[in-house]
């Protein structure tokens, strides 16, 4: 089952990527390019080391159970070019960015060391990371979409969407991980491995799609970024 979950995470993103790849190379603009383009990369970042976990690389026995801990550098590289897409729509300040690129790295790192720990530390690393994902949690729902509204006044609903979704996708990788073998061992690897192979073709693919979407429904209000500003304020 394993292994099943982690050939059709190698697909989904391998698909992902040749899609937004060509978005990339035929955008009709630059905005358009820009954002093709991040999602390209999350998507080949992600189908390159889940082909790397289907080869069985990336894999070790840590606190007596395998742990795929590659996955800590898939989320590592792609998770900063997901707030990219974001703060690339919103035309976030330099500010809020730094913020969320600074929590994500340090929930990222805290994860990681829960993983590896043993119990009981593991546990208490893992409120530390999930401390960072609430800040994460309060600058997306706080400056960021303050930020973005303000910027964009006839889209509000947009962005309340695309933040709503990110958080809960991204909420659900803590409950995955608490539930796994890790914590309460509710489901095994295989259900691990599913859990975590589904969310990550929702918060890559499927939320490229929609931020896609996302500038779709600026341009068509007026408010898109304009070629000639830069990513950030």
């Amino acid at each position: 089952m394993v292994q099943t979950w982690l050939w059709i995470g190698v697909i989904s993103m391998a698909l992902g990527c040749a899609f937004f790849g060509v978005g990339a190379h035929n955008g009709k603009n630059e905005r358009w390019k820009i954002l093709y383009t991040l999602n390209f990369f999350i998507c080949l970042i992600a189908s390159g080391l889940y082909l790397a976990m289907a080869f069985g690389q990336g894999v070790n026995i840590i606190n007596d159970r395998p742990t795929y801990w590659v996955r800590f550098v898939t989320w590592f590289c792609s998770t900063p070019l997901l707030l990219l897409d974001l703060t690339f729509l919103g035309k976030t300040s330099l500010l809020i960015t730094g913020s969320l690129l600074g929590a994500n790295a340090y929930m990222l790192a805290t994860g990681f060391l829960a993983t590896i720990t043993p119990k009981p530390i593991s546990y208490i690393w893992y409120i530390v990371s999930c401390g960072a994902y609430v800040a994460v949690f309060y600058l997306l729902v706080k400056p960021y979409r303050l930020e973005a509204e303000r910027k964009h006044p006839r889209s509000k609903q947009a962005f309340r969407k695309l933040v709503t979704v990110h958080l809960v996708l991204w909420t659900l990788y803590p409950i995955v991980w608490i539930l796994s073998p890790e914590w309460f061992n509710a489901f095994g690897q295989g259900g691990e491995t599913m859990g975590y192979t589904l969310l990550d073709i929702a918060s890559k693919v499927g939320f490229g799609f929609l931020s896609l979407n996302t500038l779709r429904n600026l341009e068509q209000a007026g408010e898109s970024v304009t070629e000639s500003e830069a990513l950030y304020e």
